[in-house]
């Protein structure tokens, strides 16, 4: 029988342990200590009881669960009144369970056909331009409050969400500015101009690849989403890794369809990024088995990578790996710099794909919809030859498309979460403290009606011969902006114009029978980067019209 005083002291622990340790500072990477340290505690405590007390175990154990039911209740409610009442916070608008915990938002999102970018995207219309979807997150939407959060004059770090891959850290994952400006200036060399025009000949080569594997696809109904994906994917490999992954030859290179299920798994997740470190300190969790399985496949081909850097004179390769790797080995060594070879090396595989496919597979669904800027696009096409990247990267309407298509659905619409700076910031009015995450969505400031007329219309011209309706050119950053804006752009541009204009020269597309289109979209998921849904098509040969 628990003692009047034993029923005491869980909940002095539960709230000196909230009041003193909980609510200072980050605790994401400790998930898993803290959970330990707590699995210990109660080990001691059951030791106690059948030692000193003289309880058989069952009565212990028994006993245990009741001082843990009253602390869990102390910690669970001393947080509920904090959070909702008392944090700094509070005075913000927003869903009360998501004011409570993040938990609400990562059971919505367990739901695949709710996306992150939509829920944020509904918030804006209930609560206004600043919502508090979190307890220390405020998602903000407008213009000046994504300039302030990511312009080149920001303050804001990169939140605890960056933390994801720990211990791993990359260019994109690292969240000391100065780690992050020295390995930009080492990746900024694979993005060069120089490299972007030796990078002409193989992207041509695998879209040719491409063209060929589904012109003897012709007569079957295919995902042309999932082609898209091959065509990245090896292309990623290629120039990204040196690793021939052969997606386009085979019909999908085994780590895809464990990319996906890994991603897909941990992608919730992303919104209590110390579920997942919880999550790796418990071994068996099916959750995190694909996860681990990806990582075993990342850190195998990265060995074979470096003994490819090593030998065969390979060692002056200037694609992103072996830029990374040259730059280790200058400083210190593989080994000692592990974790930033290993993080780059996934970085590539998961940031390298996916967008170029979302873009292409979106563009191609607008253009079907709308057959006339698809006849004025092939009408360019025409004009030049297809195979001149130059004049290729000079058609406008080709361009307008590809632009329109990234404003309505960006490839990172909801993520880029940043931390605001210790003094605070001042945003639509508003101060947020510091140390509080920022959300500031894409796929909403790219919708903004103060931004864009008729904000969710494709409509190409509003890049040529429409400039009135977009009201503030500034707003579009598809690509984000700031000292961290994605590297990558003109290669992926490369990469999206070439694979469009070889697909509209050599065939007529049309949706599968029953298809609309829709479930590129429906069915997307968007952790971090977005992933497409199906696109079912039939094929057929283009006979450009003659004059």
């Amino acid at each position: 029988m628990l003692s009047a005083l034993q029923y005491f002291v869980p909940i002095i622990v539960g709230l000196v342990l909230h009041w003193t340790y909980f609510i200072h500072g980050e605790k994401d990477l400790l998930a898993a200590t803290i959970a330990r340290k707590h699995i210990l505690a109660g080990a001691i405590i059951m030791y106690l009881k059948c030692q000193y007390e003289g309880l058989p175990a069952r009565q212990a154990i028994y006993e245990l669960i009741n001082l843990s039911s009253i602390y869990a209740s102390t910690i669970f409610t001393s947080i509920s009144i904090y959070r909702l009442l008392l944090s700094p916070l509070c005075g913000i608008p927003g869903p009360l369970g998501m004011r409570i915990s993040k938990l609400t938002h990562v059971w919505t999102l367990m739901d695949s056909t709710r996306q992150n970018f939509n829920e944020l995207h509904r918030l804006r219309s209930k609560y206004g331009s600043v919502v508090r979807t979190g307890p220390n997150e405020v998602t903000l939407f407008g213009y000046d409050a994504y300039h302030k959060v990511h312009g080149s004059e920001s303050n804001c770090g990169r939140s605890a969400y960056y933390d994801i891959l720990h211990p791993m850290v990359s260019l994109d994952t690292t969240r000391d500015p100065a780690i992050h400006m020295s390995r930009r200036k080492l990746w900024d060399q694979a993005f060069s101009i120089k490299a972007l025009k030796e990078n002409e000949k193989p992207v041509y080569n695998y879209a040719m690849l491409l063209m060929e594997k589904l012109r003897q696809r012709m007569a079957e109904k295919l995902d042309l989403s999932t082609w898209f994906e091959y065509y990245t994917f090896d292309l990623m490999g290629s120039l990204g890794l040196t690793i021939d992954f052969n997606n386009l030859t085979t019909e999908g290179h085994p780590i895809l369809n464990l990319w996906h299920i890994a991603h897909k798994k941990l992608g919730p997740l992303n919104s209590a990024p110390w579920i997942k470190h919880l999550l790796m300190g418990i071994p068996f969790i099916e959750r995190i088995k694909y996860y681990r399985q990806f990582m075993r496949w990342a850190h195998d081909e990265l060995d074979n990578n470096i003994k490819l850097h090593t030998q065969n004179n390979k060692c002056d390769r200037k694609n992103i790996i072996g830029l990374v790797l040259s730059d280790a080995i200058k400083h210190g060594g593989v080994e000692k710099n592990w974790n930033f070879v290993l993080g780059d090396f996934v970085l590539v595989v998961a940031a390298g794909s996916d967008p170029v496919r979302l873009v292409l597979s979106n563009a191609v669904y607008y253009l079907l919809r709308n057959p006339e800027h698809l006849a004025k696009v092939r009408q360019e096409l025409s004009s030049i030859d297809v195979f001149d990247y130059n004049s290729l990267q000079s058609l406008q309407h080709l361009t307008a498309c590809i632009y329109e298509t990234l404003r309505l659905h960006p490839a990172v619409p909801s993520a880029g979460l940043r931390m605001a700076p210790e003094q605070g910031i001042t945003i639509n009015g508003v101060f947020i403290p510091g140390g509080t995450t920022l959300v500031t969505p894409q796929y909403s400031l790219h919708r903004d009606e103060d931004c864009f007329l008729e904000p969710n219309e494709w409509i190409p011209e509003r890049f040529t011969t429409k400039p009135e309706l977009i009201l503030n050119k500034n707003a579009f950053v598809p690509w984000s902006i700031g000292k961290m804006a994605c590297l990558g752009k003109n290669l992926s541009m490369m990469e999206i114009r070439v694979a469009l204009a070889l697909l509209l020269t050599h065939f007529n597309i049309h949706l599968a029978p029953g298809e609309d289109g829709t479930e590129l979209f429906s069915h997307a998921t968007d952790f971090f980067t977005t992933t497409p849904g199906a696109f079912n098509v039939f094929l057929e040969s283009h006979i450009p019209l003659t004059e």
